[in-house]
């Protein structure tokens, strides 16, 4: 995990927070009382900050002006093409 100390600045801090908490396998009841959200709102903040160190870490520039859900949908697109 100390090796993608260097992703955080990516990401905004609640979704550093929720991905380094999960990361260290804290259970969502948890984690959903540390940051103040709902499970699905935090699993939504989750899934953007996975997609988006996959963005940035295939060469990409941090996407801009797209929503939480947006980017997650194009990159869910692109996976099950390659599948």
């Amino acid at each position: 995990m100390e090796g993608t100390h260097g992703w955080m600045p990516w990401l905004k801090p609640v979704d550093a927070k929720i991905t380094w908490l999960r990361a260290s396998e804290m259970r969502w009841k948890s984690i959903c009382w540390s940051v103040g959200l709902a499970r699905a709102t935090a699993h939504e903040h989750l899934l953007y900050a996975l997609c988006v160190m996959a963005w940035r870490l295939n060469g990409r520039a941090a996407p801009k002006g797209l929503g939480r859900r947006e980017l997650i949908g194009r990159l869910r697109a692109v996976q099950a093409r390659q599948a």
